[in-house]
């Protein structure tokens, strides 16, 4: 970590923020605060922001949760953010994927297209998804042809949660990765251990 973390019960002189680190340790139950958490409080408002918003993403959006942890497993293994994949991949594992297609998400170079790798009938959409999600993280423009793909598997509010979480998880990742949260900066996606 680049940042020494705040303490396990850290004291603020604001009482607003005060009592949000006291709300925030009660949510997190026997666990305490993840290291995510103790980098976040050095910036109590942006913590405050930065939960409120991931959780509305986490809870809130029209996607199905497997297209939702595929755009944000992708995002972790295109950036090399690895404390984001170990808490994801499970998660998308749950969904039912297989283990040979969370490998291509894991491993796939950026902008790979087409293939089965054993996805069945939800092949198109995962290809489609993960155009998307490829063209947002790796170029920021995303060609009309790879929009178009999306527009197809979609509806408009679809369109909207899915590139939101995508730009979202391109956020956490590169916080992640910068400051080196959880000590995994340099470890390779999917080798990452707590």
């Amino acid at each position: 970590m680049r940042l020494p973390y705040t303490p396990d019960a850290p004291t603020f002189s604001n009482p607003d923020h005060q009592a949000f680190v006291q709300r925030l340790l009660a949510s997190r139950g026997k666990y305490g605060f993840s290291p995510l958490d103790k980098t976040l409080l050095h910036s109590p408002p942006l913590a405050r922001g930065f939960l409120s918003f991931f959780t509305t993403l986490r809870s809130q959006t029209s996607l199905s949760l497997d297209v939702w942890e595929l755009a944000v497993c992708r995002v972790a293994a295109l950036n090399g953010a690895a404390f984001e994949w170990m808490h994801h991949a499970p998660l998308l594992k749950r969904t039912g994927m297989s283990a040979e297609a969370i490998e291509v998400v894991r491993s796939s170079p950026a902008g790979v297209v087409g293939g089965s790798n054993g996805l069945g009938g939800g092949a198109e959409r995962f290809w489609r998804v993960m155009r998307y999600v490829d063209a947002m993280t790796k170029e920021v423009q995303v060609e009309d042809d790879v929009f178009e793909g999306i527009r197809k598997e979609f509806n408009e509010r679809e369109i909207v949660d899915l590139t939101m979480t995508i730009a979202g998880y391109n956020a956490v990742s590169r916080f992640l990765v910068a400051l080196d949260v959880a000590e995994l900066g340099k470890v390779e996606v999917g080798k990452a251990k707590l």
